[in-house]
């Protein structure tokens, strides 16, 4: 059944909507299906440019004597490469957006615990996918406040630089196949071309009891295709082991909540692929292990988390 967001930014009640019709699920089934051979597309000539690229830099680097328009051209190569770089800064985060960022990684945690029991299964059977950033504040926190092995937490980002600063040869907490050079999206669908580095791999086979789609800047279309792209797989239509989702959203109060409600609608959608009914856990935060007291929303970021049960 679907669940339509609060009218109000706390944590407070939500009432579930109608069903879907059949054909809206199927509809969905085929658009996502038709979503991963373009993201498959997309990550092959992404991967593609960036190799002709850097080769090119190279080349350019590597002659003694440049004339002016080569000069020009290492230049802007450099700068586009260059600015491609991470730019969530942790460092600018005020003592009480740092408080929130902690509270919803603890709901994380709580939602995760949760479905881990719902599931009847050992905690260190569980996996965990989520973003982060270069100072891995999520990873750490899951690790060392939450107790998990580094080998449960997926991590997937845009940006290399990120990715190094995560992995173990980087100086970061995890093994270096949970952290992959690629978006959410690409990380989350079938591996078939969705990559040509033959160093990394795509999580499709991973069953996760928890996601946490936080710092992809907020974008609706890309928060659903992550989703997507994590529950809609046809080898799992039939799975409706409790699942947690959490996701972050930009903007201003109205603005926010038409995102929100945009966004639930689609995952309640998602739900009913796989036999299930969405829940806000906020309306019950003691229930899930979830801090008392958490807020929905800080100075333009806007969290909430989902659970997908059994629809019995």
């Amino acid at each position: 059944m679907h669940v339509r967001p609060s009218s109000r930014l706390s944590a407070g009640r939500l009432p579930r909507t109608s069903t879907s019709s059949p054909s809206s699920v199927d509809n969905l089934i085929d658009q996502e299906e038709r979503n991963r051979q373009h993201r498959a597309g997309q990550a092959k000539r992404r991967f593609e440019k960036e190799v002709r690229r850097n080769d090119r830099i190279s080349v350019l680097e590597s002659t003694h004597q440049l004339s002016d328009a080569e000069q020009k051209e290492l230049l802007a190569l450099c700068k586009v490469r260059d600015s491609f770089e991470e730019q969530y800064d942790s460092d600018a985060f005020t003592e009480e957006h740092t408080e929130f960022k902690r509270q919803h990684n603890q709901a994380f945690l709580g939602l995760t615990r949760y479905c881990q029991q719902q599931r009847q299964l050992e905690m260190e059977k569980v996996s965990v996918f989520f973003l982060d950033g270069a100072d891995g504040g999520t990873t750490r926190h899951l690790i060392e406040e939450g107790g998990l092995d580094a080998s449960q937490c997926y991590v997937a980002n845009r940006h290399l630089s990120t990715c190094k600063s995560l992995r173990l040869s980087g100086g970061g907490l995890l093994p270096n196949d949970n952290v992959v050079h690629l978006t959410a999206a690409e990380a989350l669908s079938p591996e078939s071309d969705a990559t040509d580095d033959e160093n990394q791999t795509t999580f499709a086979g991973i069953d996760f009891t928890s996601y946490y789609f936080d710092g992809c800047g907020g974008f609706v279309p890309h928060i659903i295709g992550m989703m997507t792209s994590a529950l809609i797989r046809n080898e799992n239509i039939n799975d409706n082991a409790c699942t947690a989702v959490g996701f972050s959203l930009m903007g201003g109060n109205r603005n926010v909540i038409e995102k929100e409600m945009k966004v639930c609608q689609a995952l309640a959608l998602i739900a009913k692929t796989r036999g299930m009914r969405t829940r806000h856990a906020l309306d019950d935060p003691e229930r899930y292990g979830i801090p008392y007291g958490i807020s929905k929303t800080y100075d333009g970021t806007f969290t909430s988390w989902i659970l997908l049960e059994p629809d019995n």
